[in-house]
């Protein structure tokens, strides 16, 4: 057969399945594929050099051929891209192919070659800025092209092999089944979309076009160290592959045949006398009924590790001969890297996979998330019955990050799936569970006649403590209910009212609160008031006023507390009326600092004109607890002539309990710049005096409740009594607030109590009524008889 009576080109691009657009597609992007052509021509000059068959011959030469060999062999493989691809370059391919068989160059040489271009150039794609779909479409274009390009040079290598001599011609046949086997194998790889397939198809070419009587690839189980088969193909295959069990284990007779062998060396193990080997004796009377006569193993490579094992059967022995042996190695190797490509688009699948089970489920307790259980509460709404509610409950496990604390995380999240698995139980005959937060999880149901029921169940089972590890974990739930109709409102509004139901709850202690439309109005009342807040701030709105604390005997102004207020064309907002709204907010912060700033100010022009008059301020939790407390008092104290003790931070209780170590650091920091820290509301929190005793204060302001009843509630003068021998005790200056009358001034005063501030004194005032009030301050004592008692009047 001539060359030109080979199959026509269109014939055999259309079996492979190159088309015109991958050709085109080739084209555009030949440049850039072609980018490297120093490393290309490496890594040819290298392949040349160590490849066997060229290595002897190509060492004689000179270096200026052997460079001139390695550049064509590199405007080779980028013809294959810019050229078109006709009639006439067909004819030229084959030729060549026909070519390298008179030269003895054999295809195991040319499919490394072709395999040493498709590593590069899936090199160079992968550098490619490309999107993932055309990046497989151009990856598939150059194999498609490579491939064309090989058959036809296997089809002039054939026709070479037709011209051989008469004698070799049975040889030649079989090798040109071996040759078809390879570009069926290619076509395999380029097709096959998992493993298994994969699988199958090289079992099927392998009989059909390598003409063997049976083929079996088997997959290593490293637990058990066995080979199971996986596929297998061949005439009358009945279970013959189920009979072929093989082992890894070389001490065992079933591990020392060419598969085992195989499997343990990473090499090709070829048999071919089966009658005659010994290794093959637990496997010979299946072997020699079968009309086996040679067989080959092939070690299936996956990451260095052999992970599989391709064995072909033929009937004639002696078959494999060194080129079917080598020809037998690149199709296992090939397979290899098909192999490598496939796990990398399984570990990608399942990574893929795994990413959307966590985008619509919680990973711990394998229960549908936020976005999903929102997704179903949508649907609810959708089909929920006209006149029936869907109904949403959020439940929180209270004191969970204390659990955390005392047993670890890792047993807290035990105690999470247990919490999780006792609701999901409770509630899958009324509805759909999920887990929203840490510790806080939704349920959603359209059976709004169950609720009650539901509700009691859910916090009878919340109170069963759950047994961890040998501990008894108690705990406790407080749960939000809201419920809503299609059309009135969509899931979210339905989550942020179970969410508000479930705050007030928790507000008011009580186990569970039902959303009511009051709680929504709240909310925006807050949300607003907190942005005007934030625009007054800005625009300076607020004001200063300062409320005067003496001393109860001698009547000296012994300083004033700084006392914010919002200037309104109404009047002025007292803070009551605005802290709730800001008190959890960054706007605390931000008014602490503004009023920091202001009263130092106040302070400075007070001791410029010869007023030396402390100014106190009260220190929220926001402020205190802030890293840069510290830092920004002593910028604003940085520069000015302020003298120490013209400033006083008041400090609550309660923040002193919550954050006692770093307290202490930051408010001996204050002192260390010269400000006077006080404790405010005295006797309202739970600390020991031991506790109080460690902490850094220099004066203990009674809360103004004490003072205020203290001639009605008689234990409140015993409590004042042992708060004013502390104070001595402990060195601390006590000062009460809340005096409202000559009465409570005279009872404090024979309590011992030596400093005072209250409305019966003074009210806040602003600035310019401060000063009036203090040059009139003698005159106005006595007018108003508070001063008739004191030594001083």
């Amino acid at each position: 057969m001539s060359i030109q009576s080979l199959p026509p080109l269109e014939s055999l691009c259309r079996y492979v399945g190159l088309r015109a657009q991958h050709l085109a597609l080739l084209a555009e992007h030949a440049e850039q594929l072609l980018g490297n052509p120093d490393a290309l021509g490496k890594t040819f000059y290298w392949y040349l050099l160590k490849n066997t068959e060229t290595a002897d011959s190509l060492l004689a030469l000179p270096s200026e051929r052997l460079n001139g060999l390695v550049t064509s062999q590199v405007r080779y493989f980028g013809a294959l891209l810019r050229q078109p691809l006709d009639v006439a370059q067909a004819e030229r391919v084959r030729a060549l192919g026909a070519l390298h068989h008179r030269l003895g160059i054999s295809m195991v040489w040319m499919t490394g070659a072709y395999e040493r271009y498709l590593i590069h150039t899936q090199e160079r794609i992968e550098d490619l800025d490309l999107p993932p779909p055309s990046r497989r479409l151009l990856e598939e274009a150059v194999r498609k092209r490579v491939l064309v390009d090989m058959m036809l040079q296997l089809q002039g290598y054939q026709h070479g092999l037709d011209s051989y001599a008469e004698a070799q011609q049975q040889y030649l046949r079989s090798m040109s089944r071996l040759y078809a086997l390879s570009s069926s194998v290619s076509l395999a790889i380029v097709h096959a979309t998992d493993r298994r397939a994969l699988f199958d198809a090289i079992c099927r070419v392998c009989i059909e076009e390598g003409g063997f009587r049976y083929a079996m690839i088997g997959w290593v189980d490293e637990a058990s160290e066995l080979v199971e088969p996986v596929s297998a193909a061949g005439a009358d295959l009945g279970d013959f592959a189920g009979r072929i069990h093989v082992s890894l284990r070389a001490d065992t007779a079933f591990g020392q045949g060419p598969t085992g062998r195989a499997l343990r060396s990473g090499q090709i193990e070829v048999v071919n006398n089966v009658c005659e080997n010994s290794l093959l004796e637990p496997w010979r009377p299946l072997l020699e009924a079968q009309g086996i006569g040679s067989m080959l193993v092939a070690p299936l490579m996956l990451h260095g590790r052999a992970a599989a094992s391709l064995a072909v059967y033929a009937h004639e022995p002696d078959f494999f001969d060194t080129s079917k042996r080598q020809l037998m190695a690149t199709l296992a190797s090939e397979i290899g890297h098909a192999l490598e490509r496939l796990d990398a688009v399984e570990r990608s699948t399942r990574a893929e996979q795994k990413v959307a089970y966590l985008t619509s489920y919680d990973a711990l307790t394998g229960l549908p998330n936020r976005q999903l259980m929102l997704d179903r509460i949508d649907q609810l709404l959708m089909y929920v019955h006209e006149g029936h509610k869907v109904v949403v409950l959020t439940l929180v496990v209270e004191g969970f990050d204390e659990i955390n604390a005392r047993i670890g995380h890792a047993r807290g999240d035990m105690v999470l799936c247990e919490v999780a698995r006792r609701i999901s139980r409770l509630v899958q005959a009324f509805g759909s569970v999920g887990r929203v937060g840490t510790a806080r999880f939704l349920i959603a149901s359209d059976r709004s006649t169950q609720l009650e029921g539901v509700l009691a169940d859910l916090l009878a089972v919340m109170q069963v403590p759950v047994h961890c590890q040998g501990d008894r974990i108690p705990v406790r739930a407080t749960l939000g209910v809201a419920s809503g109709q299609a059309g009135s409102c969509d899931a979210s509004t339905l989550l942020r009212r179970s969410d508000l139901a479930l705050t007030r709850a928790r507000s008011t202690g009580r186990d569970y609160r039902y959303f009511d439309e009051d709680m929504d109005a709240e909310i925006h009342r807050r949300h607003a008031l907190r942005n005007a807040f934030a625009d007054a701030l800005g625009n300076g709105e607020m004001e200063l006023f300062y409320q005067p604390r003496i001393h109860l005997e001698t009547q000296e102004i012994l300083g004033v507390e700084a006392l914010v207020r919002w200037r309104q064309e109404e009047g002025h907002l007292a803070p009551g009326a605005f802290f709730p709204a800001i008190e959890a907010t960054d706007l605390m912060r931000d008014l602490d600092r503004w009023v920091i700033r202001q009263a130092i100010r106040q302070a400075v022009r007070w001791q410029a004109s010869g007023l030396h008059l402390p100014i106190s301020i009260n220190l929220s939790a926001q402020t205190l607890g802030h890293p840069t407390f510290v830092n920004e008092v002593t910028a604003l104290l940085r520069g000015t002539p302020l003298a120490p003790g013209m400033l006083e931070f008041e400090v609550l209780e309660t923040v002193s309990q919550q954050q006692a170590e770093a307290v202490i650091d930051r408010l001996e920091a204050c002192r260390r710049l010269g400000i006077v820290v006080a404790l405010d509301d005295f006797g309202t929190g739970a600390s020991s005096l031991v506790h109080l005793q460690q902490l850094p204060f220099d004066a203990l302001k009674i809360d103004q409740r004490f003072v205020q009843h203290l001639l009605e509630v008689p234990g409140n003068e015993a409590i004042i009594r042992s708060m004013q021998a502390f104070a001595q005790h402990s060195g601390r200056r006590l000062v009460a607030e809340g005096i409202e009358s000559r009465q409570i001034w005279d009872r404090l005063r024979a309590l011992g109590c030596t400093e005072g501030q209250g409305y019966g004194i003074s009210p806040p005032l602003p600035v310019d009524a401060l000063l009036q009030w203090l040059k009139a301050w003698p005159l106005s004592a006595r007018t108003s008889g508070l001063a008739e008692a004191s030594p001083a009047a």
